[in-house]
């Protein structure tokens, strides 16, 4: 069974900060992916950095356990 961690998700209004969306939910490594993935196909989100990164640092933790397990 995959296992599952909590995550919060905020969104918030680039101009007034202000939160328009908060949730806390259950997911697994894939599910986070997937739904990663849609928030920042949002309209208005910018594309680039954030994403890079956090592929980046997905890449380096895969990397990482995969050493651990030799």
């Amino acid at each position: 069974m995959a296992k599952m961690r909590r995550y919060s998700i905020e969104v918030r209004d680039a101009k007034s900060k202000a939160v328009v969306v908060s949730a806390a939910v259950d997911w697994t490594s894939d599910e986070k992916q997937v739904a990663m993935t849609q928030i920042f196909r949002l309209p208005g989100f910018e594309s680039g950095g954030i994403s890079h990164r956090l592929s980046q640092r997905r890449a380096a933790k895969r990397e990482l356990e995969s050493f651990r397990r030799k």
